[in-house]
């Protein structure tokens, strides 16, 4: 395993951490046993992985992490959850709601302490609200040895250019923040992973795969309607090499290994996320990301054709 530095934290992180949210959030999707989630974890610490993200939002992903973590050494993990405060519209009026929910995600996570507390999935509409209510608190909870570090997340559906994150790093309030970033959505690298960088933050990357290069059918379909929409200017995708890197190299990399290595390839980024609720998968996704590295032209290739898109999903 890979590790690297989370920002100003100083935390050494593996680069592939395991996400219990997305479409799987460890398994729950799938309706698999508590059994094989917790399996999940323990593989995820066999193979070096000490980067766990989740959130009250994940449905029981904190209770399913807390019980297949408990006995494990402290310090052989670092642990990220998260404070969801709500949307435009819907926002969490009373900011002791933050420490109620974090003192619930301590009980479910069997910890008096987690390395990072985000608040979750935070629109540019609300940030400024969300920071001046509830903020105090979490630096109570700081204070109080409740948590280490505070960071946020922004939202995939309708931030597509960072714009909180483009106000929110330079600020100095966080310590980590979690971006979508990958080879459909790139506009990061102009953006929000510069500043981290400059301001020595935490970045986690979510995303990089999700709804779009899961698999070759799924990516044909994706890339075919940029096309249609005028969107992107390629030649058609075809299902032995969807994002055309044989042109570009040989051999051509599979789907998931060109998205994972893409995402980790920005020197800003700390951990790259991984959602499953499959040990087996979770293993190849691992060998994708730590596998033979795409060659230059590989990645010269991925942002020359897709380097204007923006997609939110």
């Amino acid at each position: 395993m890979e590790y690297r530095t989370l920002g100003r934290t100083g935390l050494r992180v593996s680069l592939a951490g395991l996400g219990t949210g997305g479409p799987s959030r460890l398994g729950q999707s799938a309706g698999v046993p508590a059994a094989e989630s917790h399996r999940v974890v323990r593989t995820a610490l066999d193979l070096g992985i000490n980067f766990f993200d989740t959130s009250p939002a994940y449905r029981g992903s904190e209770e399913l992490l807390g019980a297949a973590l408990d006995g494990v050494p402290r310090e052989r993990y670092v642990v990220s959850t998260k404070f969801p405060s709500g949307r435009e519209g819907n926002l969490k009026a009373d900011p002791e709601d933050l420490m109620r929910t974090l003192e619930e995600s301590l009980r479910l996570l069997r910890t008096d302490c987690v390395d990072v507390l985000e608040y979750h999935a935070v629109s540019p509409a609300i940030y400024r609200t969300v920071v001046e209510r509830f903020h105090p608190v979490a630096l109570r909870a700081q204070e109080q040895g409740k948590v280490r570090f505070l960071g946020i997340t922004e939202t995939v559906s309708d931030d597509p250019t960072h714009a909180m994150l483009q106000v929110a790093i330079p600020e100095g309030l966080f310590d980590v923040v979690m971006i979508k970033y990958g080879i459909l959505n790139q506009t990061a690298a102009d953006t929000a992973l510069p500043l981290a960088k400059e301001h020595n933050v935490g970045v986690q990357i979510m995303a990089s795969v999700r709804t779009s290069l899961r698999n070759p059918e799924e990516a044909v379909k994706t890339i075919n309607r940029f096309i249609d929409e005028g969107l992107l200017d390629a030649p058609r995708p075809s299902l032995d090499d969807p994002l055309g890197l044989g042109a570009a190299g040989k051999p051509t990399p599979s789907l998931t290994r060109a998205a994972y290595q893409f995402a980790a390839d920005h020197e800003a980024v700390s951990s790259v996320l991984i959602g499953t609720g499959n040990a087996d998968h979770l293993r190849a996704n691992v060998a994708d990301l730590l596998g033979e590295r795409l060659s230059q032209a590989q990645f010269d290739h991925l942002r020359g054709v897709y380097g204007g898109l923006a997609w939110n999903a």
